[in-house]
This record gives C-alpha cells, sequence and structure tokens, in this order.
C-alpha cells in the first residue's frame, strides 16, 4: 500500500485509471465516475494516476532540445552508466526519416535498458548536426563510451539492427568490472603462481588507465 489510508472499492484496473485520469486533468468531472469516493480515497487515486501518467509519459526515445543537453547526455552515458547512445539525425520533410521512424522507436523499446536513444532535427540543432558533419537525413551515429563508434546514412531497418547490436555488445566488453576475487580465479587456472601482491598491482596498474582515458 502507498499510504495508510483506506483501501479504494474493488474496482477494476481500467475504472482506477480513468478515473484517476479524469480527477487530474478534469476535476469537475470526478462525481460522475465515482461520486461516492471521500478525500482520502481521491487522494489516492491522484496518487496512483500520477504514477501512471508519469510512467506511460516516458518515451522511449528522447528528442534532444539543444547542445548542452546533448553534452550532459553523452557525458552521463559515457561516465556513469557506459551504455551506447544511438542518435537518429532527421528532417520532418525527409521521407525516408519518416519510412524508418517505427523501426527505430520498435528497436528503442527492444533494447531498453541496455542503449540510449535520441532524435535531433537537423533543421532546429544546426551545432549538432554540423559539429559531426551530417549531411544527407536520415543519418545514425552510434556512440560507445562517449565516442563515435558506427555511422551510416539512409533508411537501412537491418543496418540499423546490426549497428545498434554491435555497439551494444561493445558497451557489454568494456564495462566488464574486474575485482580482486575475479582475478584471482582467473589466475587460480592460468597462473596459479601468481601471488596476491601481483595480482593487486594489476588491478592498480588498470585503475590508473582507465582514469586516464585507456583500456585495461
Amino acid at each position: 500500500s502507498l499510504l495508510p489510508f483506506p483501501s479504494l472499492p474493488r474496482l477494476s484496473f481500467s475504472t482506477k485509471f480513468a478515473a484517476a485520469y479524469t480527477i487530474i486533468t478534469n476535476p469537475q468531472r470526478t462525481t460522475h465516475y465515482l461520486p461516492n469516493l471521500t478525500s482520502i480515497m481521491l487522494l489516492r487515486l491522484v496518487i496512483l494516476g500520477c504514477l501512471l501518467i508519469a510512467s506511460a509519459a516516458r518515451p522511449a526515445v528522447r528528442t534532444i532540445r539543444d547542445e548542452s543537453q546533448w553534452n550532459a547526455l553523452l557525458k552521463k552515458h559515457s561516465t556513469e552508466t557506459g551504455l551506447p547512445v544511438i542518435v537518429d539525425f532527421y528532417s520532418d520533410s525527409c521521407g525516408p526519416c519518416r519510412q524508418i521512424a517505427p523501426a527505430y522507436k520498435a528497436l528503442a523499446k527492444e533494447y531498453a535498458g541496455k542503449a540510449v536513444f535520441v532524435k535531433v532535427d537537423v533543421n532546429r540543432q544546426h551545432q549538432i548536426s554540423g559539429r559531426y558533419g551530417v549531411r544527407s537525413m536520415p543519418t545514425f551515429l552510434f556512440f560507445v563510451g562517449g565516442k563515435k563508434y558506427k555511422e551510416f546514412s539512409g533508411a537501412g531497418e537491418q543496418q540499423l539492427r546490426q549497428f545498434t547490436k554491435m555497439s551494444v555488445d561493445k558497451a557489454d566488453r568494456e564495462n566488464v568490472e574486474l575485482t580482486f576475487e575475479s582475478m584471482m580465479e582467473f589466475y587460480a587456472v592460468n597462473d596459479p603462481m601468481k601471488a596476491e601482491e601481483d595480482v593487486e598491482a594489476v588491478l592498480k596498474r588498470c585503475a590508473g588507465q582507465a582514469k586516464a582515458g585507456g583500456k585495461c
């Protein structure tokens, strides 16, 4: 239970959602749905509605509003989450862009939690499209670790799917966390004579390379 309030009447989920949505968007019609609700029950429905609407409103593909948002997003996923970022440079007047849009959105839902999908309107975001030399639409860029990994132009669904998978696989490989325990298990099989001090030295060297932007 979200709150220590009396439970709602036994209503179907669809009825609760309809009532909650109406309370938020058109409170004058509240009595039409549930005329006998107490103020506490109304509050619970409002909370439920806010949660449901917020969840439903979260897009699978985000549209970049400006360059600062793009820079922040790229930095976040290169230094914090490690997720690859797939970008669709498009134009509303572009036929092939409209053609590939449903496949792009479906792919974003398929790879939810494994990659970040965004769209950049080239007519509004000249700085971003110019920064990456985008000349035709649609153009898809694939970033892993904040760096451009793949790129192609055109409405090729198969290539879009292939490069997305490659980007996700590459990000998975590069974001493997090494621990002292896993290193000891590795050396127990491959080099049983390896001392713990040597393993610690390898980990420290690895950490230093990572901080410097290198690979372990």
